[in-house]
């Protein structure tokens, strides 16, 4: 089954003139200087500038290094050379590891070591992590490994076009399965169509897909006008991909025989079909390769760094290729004394064999000693693969020394465009001169220290772009929190403005630090970036109360940032404790509820262990009891009746209507989920009801809001509502624990404030009509009490709620508990067919529902939560913009796959959860605008929010 990913931002490498980067930097910051102009918009100004940090963030690790502007070289026919091959084959192995090859001194391959022995050159090619199908086939045939910003999309598909073997190739046949289609059909193909058979192992049968693309090219070789035109076109490239290896791998392993079954039947297959095509041409111009993009582990994993993933067989023979000295012997080579080369070289020496010039993009040197020609061939043929390496070099040349302060800043000196000049003329020297082997040398070494020059401008910015956005993050940190010590002022206090010399002179330095980077020829992502926290500076500039006070009790401000964001790191991320910190903090947040135990506490107390114990399996999958191993929809209907079983449980009152929809939609729901797990259809009738309760859950509740004045009426259909889409959402037990997650927070809240109200005598206040009367009068004078460190506490005390219960919904609706990925059957309810579009709006829906039900309980029960929401929101963003900057600093762009993904997974979670908590805030507002909080008359309305601590409307607004 196919995993949906989120969090993919794809950059593109666009270089443009200077002009557009001044105007598109000036009007970023005067859009951020009018968001901060107007204090009602303080959600959108914190949304935009939590977007320009996620971008960045990711500006900073998935910069694309493509390049624009490439052409290709001449090919050696247009040099006068003959290419020692007219054709070349290419069998690619999916799957196979270069050790599993070599054991048993090639008793799992015996025809393949028959070939090595007569006619071959071996070797061991080098892959890098993450080892994927994708990965190994740009390598092999583009001659670079995969660019960065695919990560953003988890290699996906191509965010940018890159040059291969088979662009270069006027006829390039292949037989590949449709997901290796995917790689080159958008690409540009010089004129001449790939022209590929496709597959699947759904149209070829269990492990068939290689007997399928042997029967295919046999079929193709036998009709006699194919046979003519390939005798007829030169250079021609036949592909053909063999994917069962990795097939039986995942599904059986390499313990079980019937690996070693299909591979001595894959690699039988090889020589058969080489000896159909010699017997065809007859003709001595083909040479054949085969290799593989990447191994497996003995469990059939890939996709990291280890040798039994990252080692691949290569095996030359045919047309062009030089024999090694000692393959006639009866001994199979070793890893230990077996050739080594990187996998990006196969592109330059396939095109070497038949007369092209390598890839673009390419970045491999042909490797020494593996051609079977003369030495001004392959003095010419190394000569093109320098020059395209030094095309790719010169631009990146060429765009730094075009800067105005290129000699004072750094550069690498041990190339420059005078010497790449001097080396094209050297070559054709020694050239005329009869010394081949000189130009060889020559073009080796101008070839690697390309490849040293374009290493080293790549990573060029990536230093200082990490300073800014350290910057960027420390300074919007400072103006919140400079947000924060206004709104915790007693007496009112104004925002300095831009008005003022010290904001004056900042605006600039900040056009003196554009001017430097407009002069420098800075890409325009990059300079945005590395600009970005001079505009935030001069936010934080004008932030400043009119009054002189910069940031209050800042011991206490870091105490309440990094405890908080240091407990969910350990907790949630690193540890996966979450069941742990949970537990934990609710029962010490309700500590006097123990000394007064009531029925209402123990009820509470069993949801908080049930929900302990939930997440625990949740996180902890191995030791799950069996009795929670029934089947999913099974434990999915128990969430739907508790769904309907639980507001009256709890005595809620809702309308007719709002009874009658909800229960079709669960039952409808319930029914299609069963239709689902039996592989039958669903329903296009329940397709229709999920679709139509989607409206109705966010609709009704405004159009119900006239019959529910009160905050806590309007909240119970607020959580009916968005619970029932939950369930239509959910696959597993999820929608069980999300209930219970809720009616806990609930009670909890309740207990606590029940637990303020104690007399003198220990007694509870018996009157439930006076409790509601005092309960804002009392949770004003003892919550808030006119004490900025007071005030500062309750909000990082509200804001850390936030953020762990998101967390324990995140966790306990079943995501990213191991691999950070989502299921795609999320939606199975709304749409028949996979769309990533769909499954990941309907994903992000999913999570941020339980998200707005915490939120919405807060502003209905909590009067401090009500009227001060911009200062909790704010806190929120401190927190998790402190964890965001911890896995900043350990983000990698290459590497293993499991520890490139998480490393970004974390990173993405935590800048998107603000994004989503943001919107969860403000549609919590809206459902309960208009609304009171019992019999206080305090009305929550959209032009008017006034805080009880007196602060303006509009610097506390939250609407």
């Amino acid at each position: 089954m196919k995993s949906v990913y989120l969090g993919g931002l794809s950059l593109t490498d666009t270089f443009v003139t200077n002009s557009t980067l001044a105007w598109s930097i000036y009007f970023s910051l005067y859009f951020a200087k009018l968001l901060s102009i107007r204090a009602n918009m303080w959600k959108l100004q914190a949304l935009v500038v939590q977007l320009l940090l996620l971008g960045s963030l990711l500006s900073t690790y998935f910069q694309p290094t493509q390049l624009p502007g490439l052409v290709p070289q001449k090919t050696m026919s247009e040099l006068g050379f003959k290419a020692p091959a007219d054709r070349l084959v290419v069998f690619l192995i999916d799957g196979l590891s270069g050790i599993t090859f070599l054991a048993d001194n090639g008793s799992n391959v015996p025809d393949l070591r028959d070939l090595y022995r007569q006619h071959g050159r071996m070797a061991i090619s080098h892959s890098t992590a993450p080892t994927m199908t994708r990965t190994g086939h740009i390598a092999i045939f583009g001659g670079l490994h995969e660019d960065p910003s695919a990560a953003l999309v988890y290699y996906n598909y191509n965010p940018l076009h890159f040059d291969t073997v088979f662009n270069r190739s006027r006829t390039t046949i292949g037989w590949v399965h449709r997901y290796v289609n995917s790689f080159f059909k958008n690409l540009p193909h010089g004129g001449a169509p790939l022209r590929f058979t496709l597959f699947s192992e759904g149209s070829t049968g269990r492990l068939k897909c290689d007997t399928f693309v042997y029967r295919k090219v046999a079929e193709y070789l036998s009709n006699t006008e194919n046979v003519q035109e390939l005798r007829n076109t030169k250079p021609v490239v036949l592909f053909l991909y063999l994917p069962d290896m990795d097939i039986v791998g995942h599904r059986y392993t390499m313990q079980k025989p019937q690996y070693y079954q299909k591979l001595m039947h894959t690699q039988r297959g090889v020589r058969h079909t080489y000896e159909l095509i010699e017997r065809v041409f007859n003709d001595g111009r083909t040479s054949y390769l085969m290799t593989a993009d990447h191994g497996q582990t003995i469990y059939g994993y890939h996709g990291q760094g280890s040798a039994l993933e990252t080692e691949t067989p290569l095996l030359l023979w045919g047309a062009g290729v030089k024999r090694s000295a000692d393959n006639s012997s009866g001994i199979f080579p070793t890893r230990q004394n077996i050739a080594q080369m990187d996998q990006i070289q196969l592109a330059s020496l396939m095109s070497a064999l038949i007369g092209l010039p390598p890839p673009m993009n390419n970045l491999g040197v042909i490797p020494e000693g593996y051609l079977d020609v003369s030495a001004p061939y392959e003095a010419m043929a190394l000569h093109l693969n320098a020059l395209q390496i030094l095309e790719q070099a010169k631009i990146l040349i060429r765009r730094h020394e075009s800067a105005v302060f290129y000699e004072w800043l750094p550069f690498f000196w041990e190339l420059d465009l005078e010497k790449i000049a001097n080396y094209s003329a050297k070559v054709k020297a020694l050239m005329e001169e009869g010394k081949p082997e000189l130009a060889i040398k020559a073009s080796r070494n101008m070839a690697k220290l390309a490849q040293e020059c374009i290493g080293y401008y790549t990573d060029y910015y990536k230093f200082p772009l990490l300073v800014a956005t350290t910057a960027s993050f420390f300074i919007w940190s400072v103006c919140m929190l400079l947000q924060l010590t206004r709104l915790s002022m007693e007496e009112k206090e104004h925002r300095e403005g831009y008005l003022k010399w010290p904001t004056l002179i900042a605006i600039l330095l900040g056009i003196m630090a554009l001017t430097v980077v407009v002069l420098q020829n800075v890409p325009l992502i990059t300079g945005f970036y590395l600009l970005l926290p001079v505009g935030l500076f001069i936010m934080a500039l004008a932030e400043r109360g009119d009054q002189g006070n910069l940031i209050n009790v800042p011991i206490a401000h870091l105490a309440f940032i990094m405890i908080p964001a240091g407990l969910l790191v350990l907790m949630v991320f690193t540890y996966q404790h979450l069941a742990v910190l949970y537990t934990a903090l609710v029962c010490l947040h309700n500590r006097r509820a123990f000394r007064k135990p009531s029925i209402k506490f123990f009820v509470w107390l069993s949801m908080v262990v049930l929900m302990g114990g939930g997440l625990y399996l949740q996180q902890n999958p191995k030791k799950k009891f069996d009795v929670l191993s029934i089947q999913n929809n099974y434990l999915l209907h128990m969430g739907m009746l508790l769904a309907l079983v639980r507001p009256v449980f709890l005595g809620h009152h809702h309308e007719p209507p709002v009874w009658i929809f909800n229960t079709i939609t669960l039952m409808l729901g319930a029914y299609g989920a069963y239709q689902f797990e039996a592989n039958t259809p669903v329903w296009n009738y329940v397709k229709a009801t999920c679709w139509s309760f989607l409206v109705y859950a966010f609709l009704s509740i405004r159009y119900f809001s006239d019959k529910l004045p009160t905050a806590k009426g309007r909240l119970q259909l607020i959580t009916l509502n968005m619970i029932t889409l939950i369930c239509l959402l959910s696959t597993s037990w999820g929608a069980l624990l999300i209930q219970i997650l809720v009616t806990e927070f609930v009670f909890g809240l309740e207990l606590y404030e029940e637990s303020k109200q104690v007399k003198d005598d220990g007694k509870v206040v018996a009157d439930k009509e006076e409790e509601e009367e005092e309960q804002e009068e009392i949770a004003v004078e003892e919550e808030l009490s006119y004490n900025p460190e007071g005030y500062l506490k309750q909000s990082y005390r509200y804001a850390f709620a936030i953020l762990m219960y998101f967390y324990v919904a995140f966790v306990a609706a079943g995501h990213w508990v191991y691999g950070f990925q989502f299921v795609p059957t999320t939606a199975r309810l709304f749409y028949s067919h996979i769309s990533m579009a769909l499954s990941g709006s309907f994903i992000i829906l999913k999570i941020g529902l339980p998200a707005v039900i915490v939120i919405a309980t807060l502003y209905a029960l909590v009067p401090f939560a009500r009227h001060n929401s911009r200062s909790i929101i704010t806190c929120m963003l401190l927190i998790s913009n402190v964890m965001s900057m911890y896995f900043c600093y350990f983000v990698g762009n290459e590497g293993s796959w499991w520890s490139l993904r998480r490393s970004l997974d974390k990173l993405m979670v935590c800048n998107v959860v603000t994004v989503i908590l943001l919107a969860c805030s403000c549609l919590a507002k809206f459902f309960l605008r208009n609304t009171t909080m019992g019999k206080d008359n305090t009305c929550l309305t959209e032009k008017e929010d006034k805080s009880v601590r007196l602060t303006s409307s509009d610097e506390n607004c939250s609407a």
